[in-house]
């Protein structure tokens, strides 16, 4: 019995390494697909200084396109609660944890382009680097 049960919790960190890595490669596909229109393009030195960086415009239609794409902020700009949960549970298995990064980081800002930003500066302040490391 203790063997089937060490088993299935290999199984269960296999299984979450794997979700994770993919989640990866999709953030890195859709940070290449925004570098690669004008529209969305930002100078990487820009963005790994993001705190620096929160009123150019370059930084926040990236952003914004990011956290479009990887479905943190919906078409209109509004924050998605729910996915935003689930990736960061991907990370984070505390749930109580969530619930504070939540309140913490999704919170609307003046704009679609500030939400993103803040919000990926603070999921990166909280440990939560998986998204970007700034």
């Amino acid at each position: 019995m203790k063997t089937v049960i060490v088993f299935l919790c290999a199984t269960a960190v296999v299984r979450a390494q794997n979700l994770l890595l993919v989640e990866e490669q999709k953030l890195h596909h859709i940070h290449d697909a925004c570098q690669a229109n004008p529209a969305t393009y930002a100078d990487h030195d820009l963005l790994h200084d993001l705190a620096a960086n929160l009123d150019n415009p370059q930084v926040g239609a990236h952003m914004l396109c990011e956290s479009k794409g990887v479905g943190l902020q919906k078409p209109n700009g509004q924050l998605d609660i729910d996915t935003i949960r689930s990736k960061i549970s991907l990370t984070v298995t505390d749930t109580a944890k969530v619930d504070k990064l939540i309140k913490e980081c999704a919170i609307p800002k003046n704009s679609p382009e500030k939400t993103a930003i803040h919000l990926f500066m603070c999921l990166d302040r909280n440990g939560v680097t998986y998204f970007h490391e700034f």
